[in-house]
């Protein structure tokens, strides 16, 4: 246990203040390109929704890989978290035009199935875009 608050402690110092509305960039790589992508003004649900709360760019991706989307919190109105499962909503739209979910969570009334559920209802907030 005390290898893990070393290891949080340095990725904190590395990454700076956990700030849930510091300044920088989320992105996500969508498999279009930018113009099948659109402009600001017609992207799918999940960021149109946060509007004026949020700043966006669309710019190709490295390589010719896609389309880079770039998002940030203008204000303190929308969490790093509701971004980031925001990004990752408009992603899985353009690209399948669905948004993919994870299974149902555990049904079991114990302790575990509590801690299972409260890991997938938070999961799109957090980890890797």
């Amino acid at each position: 246990m005390a290898a893990f608050a070393v290891i949080r402690g340095l990725r904190r110092a590395a990454h700076g203040p956990a700030d849930d509305h510091d300044e920088r960039w989320l992105a996500v790589t969508v498999n279009r390109a930018p113009e099948e992508v659109g402009s600001a003004g017609s992207l799918p649900g999940p960021l149109a929704r946060l509007g004026d709360e949020i700043e966006l760019r669309i710019v190709p991706a490295a390589g010719d890989k896609g389309t880079e989307l770039r998002a940030r919190p203008a204000g303190t109105e929308v969490s790093r978290g509701d971004l980031r499962s925001a990004l990752r909503k408009a992603k899985s739209l353009i690209e399948t035009g669905i948004v993919l979910e994870a299974d149902p969570p555990s049904a079991h009334p114990g302790p575990l199935g509590k801690v299972l559920r409260k890991v997938t209802r938070n999961a799109q907030k957090g980890g890797r875009l």
